[in-house]
């Protein structure tokens, strides 16, 4: 059953038949992104990954769609705090299916569902300074930086500083204590923004069923 219906996407729970069909996925350019990469992963290995997404107590993992029923990223809240009614939220898509809108799309039905169905009232994300193509869609969802840090990026073989490649976003990074950083930016949307920015934009966002209650 899904949880939001757009124009061009479906967002449901996940099923570990989503999990197969990630492993077709394509491929990001950029070894900063190589981490967003989906493995190639047996079947042992799948079900562990689709436990490890679906099966904690305070972590959902939600499949979105295409109408042709291809999987073409997942959304994850972790950190669910019922009480306070927050969690914080991660996107991936296939970088097939990136710079098509559909980040934008997904995550304004979603966040509906999360304020409107779920009855939450904060949604957290963290994002890298050099992540322009996200940023840009948190920004344009509605999603305000509210605090910066500096961390180790993954693979520290990348010659930031002295491959043209990256020339553009070096202003992102920093060399401390022999380590290359990067800056990152925690963003949150609280629920009374968000329908503020919906009912001004007159979003056409349909959501279903509260999907806590299948656990």
């Amino acid at each position: 059953m899904y949880v939001g219906v757009s124009k061009s996407i479906k967002i449901r729970e996940l099923q570990i038949n989503d999990v197969y069909g990630m492993l077709n996925w394509g491929k990001h350019d950029s070894p900063l992104f190589e981490d967003y990469n989906f493995p190639k992963l047996n079947d042992n290995e799948i079900e562990l990954w689709y436990k490890m997404k679906t099966k904690k107590k305070n972590k959902k993992c939600f499949a979105i769609i295409t109408d042709n029923n291809n999987i073409i990223g997942y959304l994850t809240i972790r950190k669910i705090k019922r009480f306070r009614k927050k969690a914080t939220l991660g996107i991936v898509f296939d970088p097939n299916f990136m710079n098509k809108g559909y980040g934008t799309e997904a995550l304004n039905v979603f966040l509906d569902y999360f304020f409107n169905i779920l009855n939450m009232n904060q949604m957290i994300l963290e994002v890298a300074k050099f992540n322009k193509r996200a940023l840009k869609c948190y920004k344009k969802c509605g999603f305000n930086k509210y605090k910066k840090y500096n961390k180790k990026i993954e693979n520290q073989d990348i010659d930031i500083f002295g491959d043209d490649y990256y020339k553009d976003i070096r202003d992102c990074f920093i060399i401390k204590n022999g380590y290359t950083q990067t800056v990152y930016y925690k963003m949150r949307i609280y629920s009374e923004e968000f329908n503020q920015r919906k009912h001004k934009h007159n979003k056409n966002v349909n959501t279903t069923v509260d999907m806590w209650k299948s656990s």
